[in-house]
């Protein structure tokens, strides 16, 4: 008797342990997963505003699908690469969950960065038309609209947005600052500095125009021959970082014992974590110098 006493007293305290303990974790889980809902939530605003600012107008359903598919392909993906070839599929589903939640951004953020380098190839061609507008005998704003009817977008998209704020009330100053913000670039610097530095002073803007076409395409062809000069140092680059990478996978699948002696180790182990830093911030440094040189 005394022994199933003790028996439901033993089961009845852990009974009881378990539901005070699953109380904080439930409240841990429930907020962890409201904290991580707000977070995705202000990352798909992130990125719906800077795809308006760009104006990149994409559907907000098929945005929302993409931040949640690419995680879940990403996770299922790298969880069964890294599970079969390493043994580890915890190990890769989390760095899939990681480089899932990244895409996105990625993709974005390379749209972006296109339609940047899409506007500064346009920059000298929109010259080129309100040099030829202004020697016409037409007014600033009736060259720029002459720019928004005669070339593609994104050039034509940012003028036509200085047309309506100039009508709106705005002085072309103020949009043309608002579009260095915007698109902050050399050559459109140049432009907008040029074009305020004419209105102030009154002085020939289409010899200035003429001046500054040249000074631009001179410039773009530079720096088209300097990514073709450097191209074997960044594919070098690229290859140094992917090097060891390549390395590992190739000597597990051909020996999966290979590195049981420095996993054992807590020294290997340690020299490992170090290799796999130096690797990150190796590749990190080749990626920040290759864009210094260019």
């Amino acid at each position: 008797m005394t022994e199933d006493i003790l028996k439901y007293s033993i089961f009845a305290l852990v009974v009881g342990s378990i539901y005070m303990l699953s109380v904080p974790v439930r409240q841990f889980v429930n907020t962890s997963l409201k904290a991580f809902s707000e977070w995705r939530l202000r990352s798909i605003e992130h990125q719906k505003s800077n795809l308006k600012d760009m104006m990149l107008f994409i559907d907000p359903k098929k945005l929302v699908m993409l931040n949640t598919v690419c995680p879940i392909a990403s996770t299922v993906g790298f969880g069964l690469f890294i599970g079969i070839n390493l043994g580890s599929y915890v190990l890769g589903m989390i760095v899939g969950l990681v480089i899932g939640f990244l895409i996105p951004s990625i993709i974005i953020k390379k749209m972006v960065v296109d339609r940047k380098n899409k506007f500064r190839a346009q920059i000298s061609d929109g010259l080129m038309i309100l040099s030829s507008c202004l020697k016409g005998g037409l007014s600033l704003l009736q060259a720029i609209e002459a720019l928004v009817e005669e070339l593609p977008p994104p050039i034509s998209q940012e003028f036509g947005i200085i047309l309506r704020e100039n009508k709106m009330g705005m002085s072309l100053e103020e949009s043309f600052e608002k579009l260095n913000k915007r698109l902050p670039s050399e050559e459109l610097n140049l432009l907008t500095t040029a074009i305020l530095v004419a209105r102030e002073t009154g002085g020939d803007i289409t010899k200035l125009f003429a001046t500054l076409i040249n000074t631009i395409r001179v410039k773009i062809k530079l720096m088209d021959n300097i990514k073709t000069l450097s191209m074997q140092g960044r594919i070098q680059g690229i290859v140094m970082s992917a090097l060891p990478i390549v390395f590992v996978f190739m000597v597990y699948s051909f020996n999966p014992r290979y590195f049981d002696v420095m996993l054992s180790n807590p020294t290997g182990r340690l020299l490992l974590v170090y290799a796999v830093a130096s690797e990150v911030v190796g590749a990190f440094l080749i990626r920040v110098f290759g864009r210094m040189n260019i």
